[in-house]
């Protein structure tokens, strides 16, 4: 039968932990920020029609939301060196170039599925709101952001949150190339000390803990919302 041995997670153990922690947040932030900021884009400008912008807008979607993101953290990884030049290379490998590439693969694969949510969202506002907004003189930029987005904010906030969870979930493939984040800590333990099944325990929980609170945050933040929206009508 196997005997725990739980003092591994103390020590030397525990500090590669934390540290592996430290990187999944920040790998978490980065690449949600990066996600956030494409996702809004490609959301409103396929929400918008335009016409030279429709179908670039719709393959990027569609590519991008239908390969794995294991995949796209492997291509950015090996084709960096193909596409960027090599200025831009020795900068990042002053950074951590692995780490990058992790958070681009990321952020760009998360962006796919926060831009259908951003269209679906604003889909669900009567496009005359729009059409009004446009017909006392603003432009499609200040119909956005005064008139659309406190609306959309309330409708999409539940399906942000939960891809902000897929997201920290995923961090855990940036072990494929390298990237010193918790579930690689983890591996290492389990190479040192074979003591695998505690290291993985800790990081189950820590994922738990960690994504466990994000949600309880977001549906906090949504019967807020709803309050606000209640009061207001």
């Amino acid at each position: 039968m196997y005997q725990f041995d739980w003092s591994i997670l103390w020590g030397e153990g525990g500090r590669l932990l934390a540290q592996g922690a430290l990187v999944t947040l920040e790998l978490a932030a980065l690449s949600l920020v990066l996600a956030l900021l494409l996702g809004f884009l490609f959301g409103v400008l396929r929400w918008s029609q335009v016409g030279l912008l429709k179908p670039f807008c719709w393959f990027y979607v569609e590519v991008i939301r239908n390969t794995p993101p294991l995949v796209q953290i492997l291509f950015w990884y090996f084709s960096a060196t193909v596409i960027l030049p090599q200025s831009a290379l020795m900068v990042l490998r002053d950074y951590g170039f692995q780490f990058v590439a992790v958070v681009f693969a990321l952020g760009v694969y998360h962006s796919g599925f926060i831009a259908e949510i951003v269209r679906g969202g604003l889909n669900a506002i009567p496009r005359g709101q729009y059409e009004a907004a446009e017909a006392i003189g603003f432009g499609f930029a200040q119909s956005v952001r005064y008139i659309l987005l406190p609306q959309l904010v309330r409708i999409i906030a539940p399906s942000i949150v939960n891809e902000s969870v897929s997201l920290i979930k995923n961090t855990s493939l940036a072990l494929a190339i390298g990237v010193a984040d918790i579930t690689y800590q983890a591996r290492h333990i389990d190479y040192t000390s074979f003591r695998g099944v505690e290291a993985l325990t800790a990081i189950t929980v820590f994922y738990l803990v960690v994504c466990s609170t994000i949600s309880a945050l977001g549906h906090v933040l949504q019967r807020r919302l709803s309050r606000n929206r209640r009061s207001a009508a």
